[in-house]
């Protein structure tokens, strides 16, 4: 390995030199979980969409390792010079010959599917080396990549998602832990007085809140923000996506760009396909690789049987609101119409697990039912009318349920109905409250 890579890997690794690395205050949630997992043998992949964090994420992880300096590795394949096989494995060697062998070591490879083969130079290691733990991370394109499979058994992946609105309150210091056994009481005490701050806090969450690198950008830089976002995250996403799978570029993103148009709402493989003049099978490829790179989720109908679920209808939702104003242009004052009702239905769907809609030939829908099988509405408006949960009603006698909650702009209140209960909550409160379904559905 000649000198030049030696000083670049170095300069990579200041803590070899007994020099500390600045790092934000701020953690996301998945720093504990990944800390917790760090003792087992596996290697831990770290895989997100553009700008979510990840590299500061490995950083902080670095951080927080109690072992000696020359026992962590960090190398980051942005560097053009460092994505060739052979320089990759001179390099992890370089770091093996010094280390201690006698205990754990660490390898962080940042931004690894820019290197070639990766996956057999990570198995041969993972294989021949004892004490070495291998943590990666990479961008959502890290899935679409058919080498993964190499490491069959050997790799334990973990999602970074775009920021929540939890750590979004959390980062402004207006976070409070709030569950629903107390929620009133808690909200009268603690978050009454502040509605209105809370209220701003979501509408900026709405526009910009999912990239850390813009949580202190003003809301009133628009034109910066939405080039950021769409030149940052979306475009540099689906060109990750057309080089690693040869497909066409310009489709991809006029894919996304229709659903974007159609956020929250039914989506059918014929009439993407109409418009884009491709075959069904080729739109559902895109769609496919849109949300294993996750610019966008997809979620299916609530039935017992798969087969229903994939012949019928679907809904989708982008990975966060502002990739959909960004994309589509929207002014911030998109706020202030009936589109946010989608926007803010987008957040809630990319804020639960494992959720299904339930929709009847008759059309009465409901936006999502929990595996609980919790019935939740998405009303962004601050009046509820017995119009707008005749739908829940309905779903509660069909299946015997009796409990719903329907997410509101500013409304907060529980109302029993037929022996049912009803949670009335505002999106941001429901954003930021302790297992509000599960501990609601025991209720």
């Amino acid at each position: 390995m000649d000198e030049r890579h030696r000083r670049l890997l170095i300069k990579q690794n200041p803590w070899w030199k007994d020099k500390h690395i600045a790092l934000p205050e701020f953690e996301r949630y998945l720093l504990e979980e990944l800390l917790r997992y760090i003792k087992y043998k596996q290697i831990l992949a770290v895989i997100g969409l553009r700008r979510v964090g990840k590299t500061i994420l490995i950083k902080q992880m670095i951080q927080k390792l109690k072992t000696t300096k020359n026992n962590i590795c960090y190398i980051s394949f942005d560097d053009i010079d460092f994505q060739k096989y052979t320089i990759a494995e001179d390099l992890i060697n370089y770091f093996l010959e010094f280390s201690d062998k006698n205990t754990t070591r660490y390898l962080f490879l940042d931004e690894i599917q820019k290197l070639p083969h990766w996956a057999d130079l990570l198995k041969t290691y993972y294989d021949t080396e004892e004490h070495l733990k291998i943590i990666i991370s990479g961008s959502a394109s890290l899935e679409l990549n058919v080498d993964k499979e190499t490491l069959a058994g050997r790799l334990l992946t973990f999602h970074l998602p775009v920021l929540t609105f939890k750590e979004y309150t959390q980062y402004f210091k207006m976070y409070h832990k709030l569950s629903i056994n107390d929620l009133f009481r808690e909200y009268d005490l603690k978050i009454a007085e502040r509605k209105e701050k809370y209220q701003e806090l979501f509408n900026n969450y709405i526009l910009k809140g999912a990239f850390p690198e813009l949580l202190d950008v003003p809301i009133t830089e628009k034109e910066y923000i939405q080039k950021y976002i769409k030149e940052s995250v979306i475009e540099k996403s689906i060109v990750d996506i057309a080089r690693l799978t040869k497909e066409d570029e310009k489709i991809i993103y006029e894919l996304f760009r229709l659903l974007a148009n159609s956020n929250a709402q039914l989506f059918e493989i014929i009439n993407l396909s109409n418009i884009l003049k491709i075959n069904r099978n080729r739109t559902s490829q895109y769609i496919n690789l849109l949300e294993k790179s996750f610019l966008i989720s997809v979620i299916y109908n609530f039935t017992a049987s798969v087969a229903k679920q994939v012949r019928s209808s679907k809904k989708q939702y982008s990975a966060h609101s502002s990739l959909v104003i960004a994309i589509l242009d929207y002014p911030f004052e998109i706020i202030n119409t009936e589109i946010v009702g989608h926007l803010v239905e987008g957040i809630i769907a990319n804020a639960m697990e494992k959720s299904s809609f339930w929709r009847t030939p008759q059309k009465d829908e409901i936006d999502f039912i929990t595996k609980e099988k919790l019935p939740i509405e998405v009303k962004y408006q601050s009046q509820i009318t017995n119009s707008d949960i005749r739908t829940m009603l309905k779903f509660f006698k069909k299946f015997h349920v009796t409990k719903g909650i329907v997410v509101t702009k500013d409304l907060l209140e529980i109302r029993s109905i037929d022996n049912a209960e009803i949670l009335f909550i505002p999106a941001w409160l429901f954003l930021f409250s302790e297992n509000i379904t599960d501990i609601f559905t025991s209720r």
